[in-house]
């Protein structure tokens, strides 16, 4: 029997403003995908400070989120590793960075896990609409893929880039 921790899976954002929500629908669609039933998956409208307890006890964590992107294609998706970074980043009840999260987790647990940041480039957030726009809905099925390519090679923290 495996006892090392499970991944932990975080999309998060505003579901009531289009495609801010990508995380958030992307956690849905995650949370019924048999890849990852060994992952705890979690939606969040906002990472919080709260989220350290979660992430101190995640092997693994990969975080998505929406991206706003003119240089780019909606839908586009982007990774990077997030390393704890207590300077500069700041939180507060209302807004935490990847970065301020693990240096709070590093903080209060002594460690902090391998993190990997999804984005979903886009650039509509219009308030009231609870639906994707095509393109950013569209790509759901490839965040999949990539989160499935991060969890499967474990010695790397972030995936190799698709060609």
């Amino acid at each position: 029997m495996d006892d090392a921790p499970g991944p932990l899976l975080v999309g998060y954002g505003n579901s009531l403003r289009e495609d801010d929500g990508v995380g958030w629908h992307a956690a849905a669609a995650l949370a019924v995908d048999p890849r990852f039933a060994r992952c705890t998956v979690r939606q969040e409208f906002q990472l919080l400070p709260e989220l350290a307890a979660d992430v101190a006890m995640a092997g693994r964590v990969v975080l998505i989120d929406a991206r706003a992107a003119y240089d780019v294609p909606p839908g586009t998706l982007s990774w990077r590793t997030v390393a704890p970074e207590p300077r500069g980043t700041g939180f507060s009840s209302h807004h935490v960075t990847p970065e301020a999260l693990l240096a709070l987790t590093l903080q209060l647990y002594g460690a902090a896990p391998p993190t990997v940041l999804v984005e979903v480039a886009t650039r509509h957030f219009g308030e009231g609409v609870a639906s994707l726009t095509a393109p950013v809905a569209a790509a759901l099925p490839a965040v999949a893929d990539l989160v499935a390519r991060v969890l499967s090679n474990p010695t790397r923290r972030t995936p190799e880039p698709t060609l």
